[in-house]
């Protein structure tokens, strides 16, 4: 038996007791086919283990087979996980394992030392057309159709494992399968990601990494013979993999905490503290280009009738209304944010003239001209606004804010002046 396999199914086994602790935790869709891709390099393990301990046989080919199958199911599934799908999972994850029989007949074979090309090439062939049929058949991406360039690859990846069978030997073919589907686990992590983090380029790379080790280690095996590496050498990209997707899921994580903690939950406009950010840093900005800036504070008048009336669940839906309509109103580069309750407040930066804070304001008035339907009623909904400006009302951000405000509250109704 190979006892230098045992701590890497220890340290694997510790691995898939995190990401399952993990899956508790958030539930995606995607950490779950990264379970059971973590499931699948602990069986190969288990596979090896037994493997080196029987020497040859029946059961020795069987248990090497499985170690062979795994590994190709394991890229399998995190080539699926990077797809984004918002469907079921385990209904995809059947459908690709399905997909994926013919390759894992192929590696079977060539585990029994089956050397017929009538066997092999057959394989290929239904390899690549079950490979098209569940990507063209738009079983990936929220069911849209790939581009061409992707079928074509898999086009490509099949017909190089058809030469190297017909012209090189079965056990390069092999390498060359786990190679590109290890490659496109690659491709589809960072593919997959929202966007290219720290986390992510370091799991994309160790996954290239983990790709590249099947060639190298061949390679190295046949110009080298006698230079011998130990395992763990071969066996650190995968656990760089896993590292990277515990520090994926960690930025994933502070991400969310840090825009939970500067936007409202009910609009998903910024709130007080981010607008306090950004009005800082609108000002340093017009201080250094001479330029204006204005300030709009607004409240809606009769927003306690609204509540009272049609209930607190028909105030929300009206505050998300007003916050996408003033979101219509003003410029890419312009703040809006909900300061709390029904008041609001937009930073305009980066003003050539006095002109165009009458200009947006105008906007922003005309935001309140058209009713809000609620529950089948529609509701006129008006607002309080109250302006000041850099450099004529002041130059201290919580002074130009307290001019607004104050403009805002003298121009109130008297009944909302509670």
């Amino acid at each position: 038996m190979n006892y230098s396999l045992i701590p890497d199914f220890l340290a694997m086994g510790g691995l898939v007791l995190v990401f399952a602790s993990l899956l508790r935790r958030t539930h995606q869709t995607r950490l779950r086919y990264w379970v059971v891709g973590w499931l699948m390099i602990l069986v190969h393990i288990i596979a090896q283990l037994v493997s080196s301990g029987l020497g040859e046989g029946r059961i020795a080919d069987a248990a090497s087979a499985i170690s062979l199958s795994m590994l190709l199911l394991t890229s399998v599934t995190f080539i699926w996980a990077g797809n984004n799908m918002q469907h079921a999972w385990r209904r995809d994850l059947l459908l690709t394992l399905l997909a994926t029989v013919p390759d894992l007949a192929f590696f079977a074979c060539a585990a029994y030392d089956l050397e017929s090309t009538a066997i092999y090439l057959p394989l290929t062939l239904l390899g690549m057309l079950s490979t098209l049929w569940l990507f063209r058949g738009g079983r990936c991406e929220a069911e849209r159709a790939p581009p061409w360039w992707r079928l074509f690859s898999i086009f490509v990846a099949y017909a190089v494992q058809a030469l190297l069978v017909l012209h090189a030997s079965v056990e390069m073919a092999l390498i060359w399968m786990l190679f590109s589907h290890y490659l496109a686990a690659a491709y589809f992590f960072y593919r997959g990601a929202p966007s290219a983090t720290v986390g992510v380029i370091f799991t994309t790379l160790s996954f290239a990494a983990w790709a590249g080790v099947f060639p190298v280690a061949d390679a190295l095996a046949t110009v080298w013979p006698q230079v011998h590496f130990d395992n763990e050498v071969w066996n650190l990209p995968k656990f760089l993999v896993a590292t990277g997707m515990i520090f994926t899921l960690l930025e994933e994580q502070m991400g969310q905490a840090e825009h939970a903690a500067l936007h409202d939950p009910l609009t998903g406009l910024p709130n007080r503290r981010m607008f306090v950010r950004r009005f800082d840093a609108a000002l340093l900005r017009a201080r250094e280009q001479s330029c204006r800036i204005a300030v709009f504070v607004l409240d809606l008048n009769g927003f306690k009738q609204v509540n009272d009336l049609f209930g607190h669940a028909a105030g929300d839906a009206l505050l998300q209304a007003v916050a996408k309509r003033l979101q219509k109103s003003i410029r890419s580069n312009d703040t809006l944010a909900r300061m709390g309750g029904d008041e609001f407040a937009v930073i305009l930066p980066d003003l050539a003239s006095t002109g165009m804070i009458d200009q947006l304001s105008k906007k922003l008035v005309g935001a309140f001209s058209e009713a809000i339907a609620l529950d089948g009623h529609h509701v006129d909904i008006e607002a309080s606004i109250g302006m000041a400006s850099y450099p004529d009302d002041g130059e201290n951000a919580l002074h130009l804010y307290a001019i607004a405000d104050h403009a805002m509250y003298v121009n109130k109704p008297v009944s909302d002046k509670v």
